[in-house]
């Protein structure tokens, strides 16, 4: 029953995702290739949808897509916290399935609207929403296929930039100090970077993850990408990927901001810290 309420919440995060992104890429006038022009096309024909693409700037109503994925996801993550807190499972997965759904279906259409990228639309939609399937999610190999599309996936690309600027700050830093390395996961296709005085003054205590990028802090010790603090980071790589760059924003609220700065406890984490099953030993969802 857990799996059928997850797969439910996925077509239904599937259905939201295309409505608001299809629906605005539509309106927008963007050129969409391969199956979205399909999705396009009858989003169009909606009556409502085609007297708004009169009123409505092509740069507006990508906002305003954009505005309602993110609070849908505020919602489903909301949801998963509260049914993470409440004990239940049925509502955790479902609000999963809705993000994991509508994450997916976003990608899709997106990169539907980049010439070089439509190709493999239609590829990476079935690749992402095999996260849904829980077996599927757990498997190495799989991961090793979700951590590299990481790489290309339009929603990651809310944070990746700030990934990449980080690591050319921190990385020469990190290699000139004592302790400090530059390791890459064949796992997950991350970038590890630890010690080193940017990092340092970062004020972690420990580590954190930026799309493809994970940040060990000086002083602590990085592990095998099978277990510790390396491991939990690279989670939040495969959360990323699966999730959406919304989910990791709203995560680190959670996990750092007042009033919530729930640490450990953040549901985020708790799905991250599931990749090999616990590595830190603080509290886990079994995902990855």
């Amino acid at each position: 029953m857990p799996v059928v309420m997850l797969l439910i919440g996925g077509l239904l995060g599937t259905m939201i995702g295309a409505l608001l992104a299809g629906g605005m890429v539509a309106l927008a006038a963007l050129p969409v290739y391969g199956p979205a022009q399909n999705i396009a096309a009858a989003l169009l024909t909606l009556g409502p949808l085609g007297v708004f693409s009169h009123v409505t700037h092509p740069i507006g109503m990508l906002f305003a897509a954009g505005l309602g994925l993110l609070v849908a996801t505020m919602f489903m993550y909301l949801g998963s916290a509260i049914s993470v807190l409440s004990g239940s499972v049925l509502g955790e997965f479902f609000s999963r399935g809705v993000i994991i759904g509508a994450a997916s279906s976003t990608n899709f259409l997106v990169m539907s609207a980049i010439p070089w990228l439509a190709f493999a639309a239609p590829v990476i939609l079935i690749v992402t929403l095999l996260a849904l399937i829980p077996p599927i999610a757990g498997n190495r190999l799989y991961q090793r296929v979700l951590g590299a599309l990481g790489w290309v996936l339009p929603l990651n690309y809310l944070m990746l930039p700030l990934g990449i600027l980080l690591f050319i700050v921190a990385a020469p830093f990190a290699i000139a100090s004592p302790g400090g390395s530059v390791r890459w996961d064949w796992l997950t296709w991350t970038i590890e970077t630890a010690g080193g005085a940017v990092l340092g003054a970062t004020g972690f205590a420990g580590g954190f993850n930026v799309g493809n990028f994970t940040f060990i802090s000086p002083g602590v010790a990085t592990s095998a990408f099978t277990t510790g603090i390396s491991a939990h980071e690279t989670g939040h790589t495969l959360s990323g990927a699966a999730f959406g760059g919304f989910f990791y924003w709203i995560g680190a609220v959670d996990e750092n901001v007042l009033p919530l700065r729930r640490g450990t406890a953040a549901y985020s984490e708790m799905l991250a810290e599931s990749h090999f099953s616990g590595p830190t030993g603080t509290p886990f969802i079994a995902m990855w």
